[in-house]
Formats: C-alpha cells, structure tokens, sequence
C-alpha cells in the first residue's frame, strides 16, 4: 500500500493549528484535486477529488470516516471508495517543540527507493508541478521557543484487477499531493497569525 509522510514546522502553538484543522471545511479545498466535500456528521463525510494518475485521469468520490480524535494532537481518517476501488487513510499529528529541542518523537523515515522508484518519483512531481505549480515548502525556524511540527500520513491502496499498476503510478504521485496540502495548510496558519 503506497504510503507518504509529509512534516514542516511552523512558528505557532499547537492549540492556534489545532483550531484550524479540527474543521475539514478550512482545508478541505486545498486538497489536490479538490471538486467538492459534503459533511454528513462530525465523524463522516464524502470527498470528491478528480485526479491525474500517469495516463488515467479520474474523478473520485471518497467516503470519508474519521476514526480518531485526539484534539488538539491527532487527527486519523480512513478513505473508502464510493464510485472506484481504492481505499486508504490518513493522520494529522501535531507536536510542540522547543527551539533547539529534538522532537518530542522521532520521525519515521521511509527506505530510499530504488532507481525506478526516484525516477517515477521525479517524473510525477514534475507533471504535478507542471499542472499545479511549484509546492512551496514552508519550514519556519522555532523562535522564541515557540513552535510546533505538523506531520501528515496519507496511504492509498487501489484494489481490482488493475491495483497493481495503479498503486504503481499512485505511490510517486502521493508524495507532491501531501507536500501540497501541508504546504498550503502551513501557509495559511503562517499568514493568518503573522498579524
């Protein structure tokens, strides 16, 4: 099952990032993809993302099931297809740090793909690039002891007769779409609070 893990650090509390995230409506429409999302209740909702993966382009609609919530530090999800066989999940964590602290946890770093993997993973953020721009990384140096890490995990795994292949050209699309949304999410707190 692809999987991606994507961290920044930003210049705020915990609490100022949790205020944003524990409500899906402010970042939901900086999802890569993003069409439209409709909450059914506090736990459940449905997303519809239109994707580009290698040479297929679909239209997704994602059942949404949030089976954790651990405010103000995690936040997990699960992913169902509704109209495509593919499922998955994923993890919002925030963690405070101290200027010149390590992490309260240390980060799990993925082994480094073979060289069809980087060379898929360079041709995918390339095409994502071309169509949504440059991501923008965002790393703030903790100041003032102040500061916190905003880490999020997102897996795929496509099912049916053609999962394999499509897991293969999903997992080097996966990492540029949480930068992304990472990147936006921590711009936006950023600026929201800069003032």
């Amino acid at each position: 099952m692809p999987e991606v893990r994507f961290e920044t650090r930003l210049s705020l509390t915990v609490e100022q990032i949790w205020a944003f995230v524990q409500d899906m409506n402010n970042w939901a429409p900086m999802l890569t993809g993003y069409q439209k999302h409709e909450i059914i209740d506090d736990r459940h909702s449905i997303w519809t993302l239109k994707g580009d993966v290698g040479i297929l382009s679909r239209t997704v609609v994602l059942d949404v099931q949030i089976i954790e919530w651990s405010g103000p530090h995690r936040v997990a999800f699960t992913l169902t297809g509704k109209n495509e066989s593919v499922e998955g999940g994923g993890l919002f964590e925030m963690q405070s740090e101290v200027a010149g602290a390590a992490p309260e946890t240390p980060v799990a770093v993925a082994p480094r793909p073979g060289l069809f993997g980087r060379l898929l993973r360079w041709v995918f953020g390339a095409l994502f690039r071309r169509q949504f721009g440059k991501v923008e990384r965002l790393d703030v140096a903790i100041a003032e002891g102040v500061g916190s890490r905003l880490c999020f995990t997102l897996r795929m795994d496509a099912g049916g007769p053609t999962g394999p292949l499509v897991n293969a050209l999903l997992e080097p699309a996966l990492l540029p779409a949480a930068e992304d949304l990472g990147s936006k999410i921590a711009a936006h707190l950023e600026a929201l609070h800069r003032g």
